[in-house]
């Protein structure tokens, strides 16, 4: 299951991307049909946990467990509400964490992990990370935007940004009717867009 519908052949792709503003450089991302695209679309239960840390806190000590599993964050989504979801994927494990603000110091995480199946203990391990780098890393520590792009809510670099992909990572994306623009199924099952072109391997 994935973004390439009607009849489409899922392609091993590159994403030739404009770094935005501007498109000053070019990035390269693994356009994978079906990897993380089909994972987050699918209806599984995962585990619920509120912490008493502030929305800033929680997605840096989650970028940071993330990254010391061989893990990392794929994909950064921002919703109207103030929550954000998370994608995240390697060859074997695709997932996704939910985060809703409770008050200013209390975030309510929702994760869910899956192979062929779900992966109830690494679940398990990932909170038990998170609940030990929470107290760990610094207060003022953020999500770190270095390797990242922005999405788009619409193929323009005009329209509002709707969160921010990694370079490198492996995203399920189709070209858009505009030229130039791919989409890609977000977390929630939103599209959003990016800009770059595929290039078939």
């Amino acid at each position: 299951m994935g973004l390439i519908t009607g009849g489409r052949q899922a392609l091993l792709a590159l994403l030739m991307l404009c770094t935005l503003p501007g498109c000053v450089a070019m990035t390269t991302v693994a356009a994978v049909p079906g990897s993380l695209v089909g994972a987050v679309a699918d209806q599984f239960v995962g585990q619920e946990v509120s912490v008493a840390y502030n929305m800033r806190h929680t997605i840096a000590s989650i970028q940071s467990v993330l990254q010391s599993t061989s893990l990392d964050i794929d994909i950064l989504e921002m919703q109207k509400d103030g929550a954000y979801m998370i994608g995240f994927s390697n060859n074997k494990l695709d997932g996704t964490i939910s985060l809703r603000k409770q008050t200013e110091r209390l975030t309510t995480i929702y994760i869910k992990v899956r192979a062929n199946t779900r992966e109830e203990s690494v679940e398990s391990a990932i909170i038990s990370l998170l609940e030990q780098e929470l107290k760990s890393l610094p207060d003022s520590a953020q999500f770190k935007k270095e390797r990242y792009h922005k999405l788009m809510d619409a193929p323009s670099t005009a329209s509002a940004s709707v969160g921010w992909f990694r370079q490198g990572a492996r995203l399920s994306a189709e070209q858009s009717e505009k030229h130039d623009w791919l989409k890609i199924k977000l977390p929630s099952g939103t599209i959003a867009y990016l800009k770059g072109s595929i290039v078939a391997r």
